[in-house]
């Protein structure tokens, strides 16, 4: 039993070295389609937070989904928060609103935030990217 408890902590350790290399962080995209669902937050995340916000306000930056690096669970307090994502290897950047939590240590954004940030399409190529973000006014 504790060689397995030990080879998941390895496990555990590889996917978040993984994850958030020398502070960058694995971005990935999901089309939420934020404009299509008319900004309609059911089924997010922050959607018991979020969802009595103005339409201005659930539409005035592109969404994403912040997944903790330490991959403990989102807090709440996080939900309408904005941060700006920068693409390592382009430096362009977008500023999103945490609409959404995930699981895999990173950041998923929103199909066009994370389009925004791919001038040279290795993201799209190779289905993520590396990113830093930083939290910012909204």
């Amino acid at each position: 039993m504790a060689s397995k408890v030990v080879r998941w902590i390895a496990i555990c350790f590889l996917v978040a070295s993984i994850l958030c290399v020398n502070g960058e962080t694995l971005t990935t995209s999901t089309p939420y389609d934020s404009a299509g669902r008319n900004y309609d937050l059911d089924g997010l995340f922050c959607a018991t937070i979020d969802s009595n916000q103005t339409l201005e306000f659930r539409s005035e930056y592109l969404w994403t989904a912040y997944c903790d690096q330490a991959g403990q669970p989102m807090e709440l307090s996080l939900c309408g928060t904005c941060i700006q994502v920068t693409n390592d290897s382009t430096d362009q950047n977008v500023i999103v609103r945490i609409v959404d939590e995930c699981h895999n240590g990173g950041l998923v954004l929103e199909t066009d935030a994370f389009n925004a940030i791919d001038k040279d399409g290795k993201g799209k190529h190779d289905g993520h990217m590396l990113t830093t973000y930083k939290f910012v006014g909204c």
